[in-house]
């Protein structure tokens, strides 16, 4: 017989397994009474915002495109005194691994409707995704979080490290610039991607990104730290790249904008890690070194993304058309394209860059927060960036880039000066207006480039891209890390760099095409793919 014990463990085995059941197949029944017309409706297949039906026969439906790796509906009519009862029995799994237990519930609820077919959702891509799609962005999402964790590791612990280092605020701003230099090594990966293909060369940039990271912990000093930082970073910003080329080669044309947000929020959820982990730092004078540490849980993670991602099917194309043994040539780069994104990402990242960079230093500096009030900071400011990513991503694929990317980018830079020239509550609310509309430039920008270039020249051409991004971040960097000693004020800084924004909106408008709802191919004609 079975104990007070072995009864504790078998009920909770069984609730295990029923939450287990839950997340990876969810079965359940929805019933009520209709009126005749409603019941007719649930005997046709649906087609609403999250997917279309087809039937198996007059009461059973199955899937024909939809965000599931198996659906079936089944619909049981009853007809009694009380009016016509219906019971709905729904079972599935959603292709989104991992991300299906935050699915779970909305998804459910959506079944569950009573209303139109035609019904809309919120939270859904403008356009239907099918299992492959769900499950291969669902995928880059995760990669994205390591991203976002590796890039934003150092911008948040500098300011911990340059104290044990006994380092000044310029030579914080100097760390932060020199660490760009490996951009070289995103140019020669993103460069190789089009060579050797999209999956292999993100793989190895996630492994060689989170070792680096885990040496960077035991760097006895500012310039070991650079150094390995650098490295780490120049694979950070490959993978970004990487995740976003292969995004906008497997989005459907009417989502690329919706899928670059959706990018933006998990690579958001990584950058948060160091942010809820930050009061570790307080610890010990070393303890930001635990930071770094956390990069090795990512390992197991990489290994199973190696065996889940496939490579993007337009590079499969591209690669066949290309060694098909005719005599083909790549589509030459779009150089007024490409210099008009160049100028862009330089303009909007030395302005943004140290905006980001620099405002641990400045909490605590002119602030006087601790480590602690500095998470608070930026969870209360980031965390509603949320809003703005999901607006800006659902009107630049319905209405277009350039307006939510001009609005973003000039409103944003205004609230963030503010956020760095006022105290007290002032502060607090314009650093939390900034984040959201500041959030905006990501899936409106983000797009363009991997938009703007044909399949075998996305990844170089993205990758010298990513020199003038960094160009601009050093830049910006060395330059507030110098003004806000001379000014004795980082407001003042910022507001002397406004020009930046102010140009980046005017090339958007003026020299940016608009490419909402146009596939890759339409895009760029001369395309092998």
């Amino acid at each position: 017989m079975l104990g007070g014990n072995g009864y504790s463990l078998l009920y909770g085995d069984l609730y295990w397994i029923f939450v287990l059941r839950l997340v990876l197949m969810p079965h359940f029944q929805h019933s009520r009474f209709l009126e005749e017309d409603a019941v007719n409706q649930l005997l046709t297949p649906r087609n609403d915002a999250l997917l279309k039906e087809q039937s198996v026969d007059s009461s059973t439906f199955s899937i024909l495109k939809g965000p599931f790796t198996f659906y079936e509906r089944t619909v049981e009519v009853t007809p009694s005194s009380s009016g016509i009862h219906v019971t709905e029995t729904f079972t599935y799994q959603i292709s989104a691994p991992i991300w299906r237990i935050l699915l779970g519930l909305p998804i459910r609820r959506f079944l569950k409707r009573t209303e139109s077919s035609n019904d809309k959702l919120w939270w859904a891509p403008p356009e239907i995704f099918d299992s492959d799609t769900t499950k291969a962005l669902s995928l880059l999402c995760i990669a994205a979080v390591i991203t976002g964790y590796l890039g934003a590791l150092l911008g948040q612990t500098a300011t911990f490290a340059t104290e044990e280092f006994g380092a000044s605020d310029r030579a914080q701003g100097v760390l932060l610039a020199a660490v760009r230099i490996g951009t070289l090594i995103t140019v020669l990966i993103a460069g190789l991607a089009d060579r050797y293909g999209r999956k292999r060369l993100l793989i190895f940039s996630l492994w060689c990104g989170c070792a680096m990271t885990l040496l960077s912990a035991a760097s006895p000093n500012m310039l070991t730290l650079g150094i390995s930082q650098a490295v780490a970073r120049g694979f950070a910003t490959a993978i970004s790249i990487l995740v976003g080329i292969m995004a906008a080669e497997t989005a459907p044309k009417g989502s690329r904008a919706y899928i670059a947000g959706i990018l933006t929020l998990t690579a958001g959820l990584g950058a948060g890690i160091p942010v809820w982990l930050l009061s570790l730092a307080d610890i010990y004078t070393g303890g930001w070194r635990l930071l770094f540490l956390i990069a090795f849980v990512f390992f197991p993670v990489i290994a199973w993304l190696r065996t889940q991602l496939n490579e993007s099917e337009r590079f499969y194309t591209h690669q066949k058309v290309r060694y098909s043994g005719e005599v083909v040539e790549l589509a030459p780069v779009a150089w007024s394209r490409f210099i008009a994104l160049a100028t862009v990402a330089f303009l909007i990242l030395m302005f943004a860059t140290p905006a980001s960079q620099f405002r641990n230093e400045f909490l605590r500096d002119e602030r006087g927060f601790s480590a602690a009030q500095i998470s608070l900071f930026i969870l209360a400011s980031h965390t509603p960036q949320i809003i703005g990513v999901a607006i800006a991503a659902k009107i630049s694929d319905l209405r277009g880039r350039k307006p939510v990317a001009a609005f973003a980018v000039g409103v944003g830079s205004i609230f963030t000066i503010l956020a760095y020239s006022i105290s007290g509550i002032g502060m607090w609310f314009t650093a939390m207006i900034a984040g959201i509309v500041s959030a905006g430039a990501g899936p409106s920008l983000g797009v363009y480039g991997a938009e703007m270039f044909s399949t075998g020249r996305r990844g170089q051409s993205n990758g010298a891209i990513s020199i003038f991004a960094v160009l601009g971040s050093a830049c910006g960097l060395l330059l507030i890390g110098d003004l806000s000693e001379r000014f004795g004020s980082f407001g003042e800084a910022f507001t002397l760099l406004s020009i930046c924004p102010i140009l980046v909106v005017i090339l958007v408008l003026v020299f940016f095409p608009e490419s909402r709802n146009r596939e890759l191919e339409d895009l760029n004609p001369e395309d092998l793919s």
